[in-house]
């Protein structure tokens, strides 16, 4: 049995070259993580392969960030050594509690950050006031001096979020950050069969279900051989079939080669079916595919409809039975994995139904739906 990549290292105080001990090493977006000791030294085991970005956080230093690609049986040596920063806590939190207008942009922000979904309202950030905002021209911003402390009770996590950019102008919301999971103690066996329910329903018909769909097609259609890949399922015998896994799993995809990027749809008589699956092509990378096309990707997945809410921020009169979403990539190809990841930040555009879908609906990447 081959076994999975380890991490160990040592991490110290870059002036003193003490070690630190309390340090937090985690890899981002997941709920991979651990502490250093009272020596300084962290070890990870049994990692999943892939690409990750590794985060090293304490607060009073400087945040250090490494991007690990995780492909072999690999053992490294990973050691860090922290640079001091000062902590800027006291001004914000005493400027911040009776200002009526940070309560206004705090109700602004909390609902483009963690969504109107109901997944989103649950939502908790226990340490708000390390929140500031400021308005330049039209675009509002965010900064957080401390890392957010985010409850999510209907998915039964608690995230750490280290806010890097938040930004509202009138076309865009942006936001960014490195953020870590961890999984909350159920009362009882009912909670932790819900948590589990509501989980797997923010991960079906997301961003990640469809990329993993599209790489289980792929697996479907083509295997790797010396010299490339070989097709072994013609596209026309599994089209619009149940062997499809985008029919298996509730999509349907279309795609428009002409449209105004300054419009938010694409006319809807622009838009076609796939007449082939040249979407998606494999890479040197046995676990990797890269994503093209050009235009814009209508998505509808036909496996759950609307939430309430997404029609009423819509102003719409009814609820649709599938959500609809649409997909523009800011570059030729997009590197992806068949677990749904993807590495390039705002590289995939989202609008529509996934997109309105914020932090509050966000699982970890080393999450698995339960079948």
């Amino acid at each position: 049995m081959l076994s999975q990549p380890r991490i160990d290292g040592r991490i110290i105080d870059s002036r003193t070259r003490e070690p630190l001990v309390g340090v937090n090493i985690f890899f981002s977006k997941t709920s991979m993580g651990t502490t250093t000791d009272e020596n300084g030294f962290y070890s990870f085991r049994n990692i999943p392969k892939g690409r990750y970005e590794m985060v090293v956080s304490m607060i009073g230093y400087k945040m250090d960030k490494v991007n690990v690609n995780l492909f072999e049986e690999d053992q490294l040596t990973m050691n860090f050594h922290l640079k001091p920063e000062p902590i800027k806590m006291e001004e914000i939190q005493v400027s911040s509690k009776g200002n009526k207008q940070w309560k206004k942009d705090y109700k602004i922000f909390k609902k483009q950050f963690l969504g109107t979904s109901i997944n989103g309202e649950s939502c908790r950030i226990i340490n708000e006031y390390v929140l500031s905002f400021k308005r330049i021209g039209d675009t509002f911003k965010a900064e957080a001096l401390q890392p957010l402390e985010i409850e999510n009770r209907r998915l039964g996590y608690q995230l750490t979020y280290y806010l890097d950019e938040f930004s509202i102008d009138n076309k865009y919301t942006k936001y960014a950050g490195e953020f870590f999971f961890v999984e909350m103690e159920p009362i009882n066996k009912r909670q932790a069969q819900k948590w589990e329910k509501n989980r797997k329903k923010a991960y079906l018909g997301s961003l990640r279900h469809f990329l993993a769909t599209l790489g289980k097609q792929f697996d479907v259609r083509f295997h790797k051989t010396e010299l490339g890949f070989e097709e072994k399922e013609n596209w026309e015998s599994i089209k619009g079939r149940k062997r499809d896994p985008l029919v298996e799993e509730g999509y349907t995809v279309l795609l428009s080669k002409r449209f105004d990027p300054n419009e938010f749809y694409a006319n809807e008589k622009l838009y076609r079916f796939l007449k082939n699956d040249t979407l998606v092509t494999g890479t040197i990378i046995d676990s990797e595919l890269e994503l093209s096309f050009k235009g814009k990707m209508k998505i509808i997945y036909h496996k759950e409809s609307e939430e309430n809410n997404y029609a009423m921020d819509r102003r719409q009169n009814y609820v649709q039975s599938s959500q609809t979403s649409f997909l523009v990539l800011k570059k030729g190809s997009v590197v992806f994995d068949k677990n749904g990841r993807y590495f390039e930040l705002y590289m995939i555009e989202q609008q529509g139904y996934n997109a309105w879908e914020r932090v509050g609906e966000r699982l970890p990447l080393d999450y698995y739906a339960i079948k």
